[in-house]
């Protein structure tokens, strides 16, 4: 994830509107333990990552920050940068000026400090994505990793009359470059022709037509790519027929979150070198309650030749997956699928907003993800697959049900449903991020809003699975 660091060992950071009063940050980051005594701990999940002081001088808030934390981890680097952000929101300082004897530390800590200081609030009136300007120029590596996470921000926080399939397809298509990258998009007669039922069926609803985007590394020599990204781009999801409550059905504007994570991916590692061959599909509706909406108790033949029941139309990402999973793996034979999915409410219940729920069919792959998580702080928790689930998509009447018996296991008969589209000797990754896609209030690393959760863990997990 890391490569070499520019020479500068001081970066300064200008607040964007100046305040009337002139207040300065002074932050010296010393990487060595110290004996000093009085120094606070900042400890998260109970580890001290450093040991620092504030102290007050005239108009200047003097910070020095011990960094002796031997794990350095991503989260363990960037959180550096959080930490400063959060000091400098606390003493409403209009100038920071940080020294540090690493050069590695300091690009940490201003690449942690810009994802926290990105806010995606541009319809408030003089309201601006940053509060902080920087000189300070990342490195290649990282900055790329943040452009693509700002982006992926983004696209899960702009409304659903703003982002919908075609609008969708359009942005993404401006932030990739398309000498390294190959991008095909198919409209509703195309998909029509294909034979995406499933896909189709949620979205005739809507008069918004759906779209599915397919990316691949251009120059790659190999019949099977290594590993393909699949995201669900619900660009706003009523429920359908069987119509949520009106309470928070907002927050559907980010129902596609997962298209967001793997059009992110693909334009990350288009931009970075990469020993491994990938590829990425997405599948954009809208589902919405019409006269000519899907409902409960159709059945529909899926792009894999299963004949499926509809029993709640709310339960429609998994429908959408279940397509483009078996086109694309039927297109690039992928060694590895990675599937994100803002799939269901009930992996909110079981974790809520501080994991992902992961389901795996490959005890190396999931072990990869789990450990990727703890590194980056997009956390993961794996979760069973097991046929006593999987028999609660039977029916006596129709291959395949789209929910299971009762209202227990959601997050589970879910996945199941999506491991009945996936070929069997393809090693295999859902991550149910409906809980940790959106914070209202932010969290350690983000801003209020979007979290971008996802991209992160994807570049860590490249980095030890590929040895990239």
């Amino acid at each position: 994830m890391y490569d070499l660091v520019p020479p500068s060992m001081k970066a300064q950071f200008n607040l964007i509107n100046i305040p009337n009063q002139s207040i300065k940050l002074s932050v010296n980051l010393i990487k060595k333990k110290s004996t000093k005594k009085g120094l606070s701990d900042y400890t998260y999940n109970n580890q001290v990552i450093f040991k620092y002081s504030i102290n007050l001088k005239n108009s200047i808030v003097l910070l020095t920050i011990y960094y002796e934390n031997s794990n350095k981890n991503h989260f363990n680097r960037i959180v550096l940068g959080s930490f400063v952000y959060q000091t400098a929101m606390k003493f409403s300082v209009s100038t920071i000026l940080v020294n540090s004897d690493s050069k590695s530390d300091l690009e940490s800590l201003v690449f942690g400090f810009l994802q926290k200081d990105f806010i995606y609030s541009i319809y408030k009136n003089n309201s601006k994505k940053s509060k902080f300007k920087t000189n300070f120029k990342l490195s290649k590596n990282n900055l790329s990793l943040l452009n693509s996470i700002n982006f992926l921000k983004e696209l899960v926080s702009e409304p659903s009359n703003i982002i919908y399939p075609t609008s969708f397809v359009k942005r993404t298509i401006k932030q990739l470059d398309k000498k390294k990258i190959n991008i095909k998009t198919l409209n509703k007669e195309q998909i029509k022709k294909i034979g995406l039922d499933c896909l189709l069926a949620v979205s005739q609803g809507s008069n918004r037509e759906p779209m599915v985007m397919e990316f691949s590394k251009k120059n790659q020599n190999k019949s099977k790519v290594d590993i393909l990204f699949v995201g669900k781009g619900v660009c706003f999801d009523s429920g359908g027929i069987s119509i949520k409550p009106s309470g928070g059905m907002e927050d559907m504007k980010w129902d596609m979150a997962g298209s967001a994570v793997t059009v992110s991916i693909i334009k990350y590692l288009s931009e970075i070198k990469t020993n491994f061959s990938y590829a990425g599909i997405v599948g954009l509706v809208e589902n919405m309650p019409s006269g000519t909406a899907y409902k409960p108790g159709d059945i529909i033949k899926s792009y894999k030749g299963i004949n499926v029941e509809v029993l709640n139309t709310d339960a429609e990402g998994r429908l959408v997956l279940a397509d483009i999973i078996t086109y694309g793996c039927e297109k690039y034979k992928p060694k590895i699928v990675i599937d994100f999915a803002t799939l269901t409410g009930a992996i909110m219940v079981a974790l809520g907003q501080h994991y992902a729920g992961l389901f795996c069919n490959d005890d190396k792959l999931a072990d990869t993800l789990y450990q990727s998580g703890l590194e980056t702080n997009e956390k993961v928790w794996r979760m069973p697959l097991h046929d006593d689930f999987d028999k609660e998509l039977n029916s006596p009447f129709v291959d395949l049900k789209n929910i299971g018996a009762g209202r227990y296991g959601g997050s589970v008969t879910a996945a199941q449903f999506l491991q009945r589209f996936v070929p069997k000797d393809t090693k295999w990754a859902h991550l149910d991020i409906a809980g940790t896609t959106w914070k209202n209030a932010g969290d350690i690393m983000n801003n209020k809003g979007s979290t971008g959760f996802g991209l992160t863990l994807i570049a860590d997990f490249i980095s030890k699975y590929f040895k990239n």
